[in-house]
């Protein structure tokens, strides 16, 4: 008889997934892994392969599963998040992956302990964040309720919430920054006109939406040119 509460993820279970081909442990302190984000993994290593993007930062890492899915194409690369139990997953699966490569691991609440090392270069901030709207819980699938409420939910208002910071610590750091820098995000799957909306605000970025396999735009890719 199994000693795991009803609907408890499988993935939980075992303790790993696998992801574009590499394996990951995963635990109730980060989201279990979802297949719609290949499509932002495979935008991101296209433009920094197009753009010799020296410099990319995960926001947000949870498992580490959307930089270390770039790490063979990243010379600098940073993780952050907000959990320091995360953190410690994202550098375990970082280091089983790639134990001979070097990324920093810093536990912010989104840009807040990052440090800029080049001002010069450019730099791509790559993130999942949370993005569904707290009142939501109730309408969650009974397995990914066991999952971490700190990963999953975005705020009050739309779930948006997060983003429009995590935007607005663009726009002040850009203030610094001479550099380049490119944003891909993802968000929910009816949250595109939310989207829009909050960037038609940011005059100067250039932005467009992208899909996932399924055609339906819940990607989004910012350009900030210096």
């Amino acid at each position: 008889m199994s000693n795991f509460p009803p609907n408890y993820p499988e993935e939980y279970q075992i303790g790993h997934v696998f992801f574009l081909g590499k394996k990951y442990r995963v635990t109730p302190s980060v989201l279990i892994p979802r297949l719609e984000t290949e499509s932002l993994i495979k935008r991101a290593r296209s433009i920094i392969q197009e753009k010799n993007i020296e410099t990319v930062v995960d926001i947000g890492s949870g498992s580490g599963i959307i930089g270390t899915s770039l790490a063979d194409i990243s010379k600098n690369l940073t993780f952050l998040d907000i959990s320091e139990q995360a953190l410690e997953i994202a550098k375990y699966n970082f280091e089983t992956n790639f134990p001979d490569k070097k990324a920093d691991f810093i536990v912010s609440d989104l840009l807040k302990n990052f440090k800029i090392k080049n001002a010069d270069e450019s730099i791509m901030f790559v993130t999942n964040l949370p993005y569904i709207k707290n009142a939501d819980w109730n309408n969650m699938s009974k397995d990914t309720k066991h999952e971490p409420k700190l990963a999953l939910f975005g705020g009050e208002k739309h779930g948006f919430e997060l983003y429009e910071r995590l935007f607005e610590e663009i726009k002040i750091l850009k203030n610094i920054y001479s550099g380049n820098i490119y944003i891909l995000f993802e968000f929910g799957f009816d949250q595109r006109e939310i989207a829009e909306t909050v960037l038609k605000k940011y005059t100067n970025w250039k932005y467009r939406f992208f899909a996932d396999y399924a055609g339906i735009e819940r990607f989004g890719e910012i350009i900030i040119n210096s």
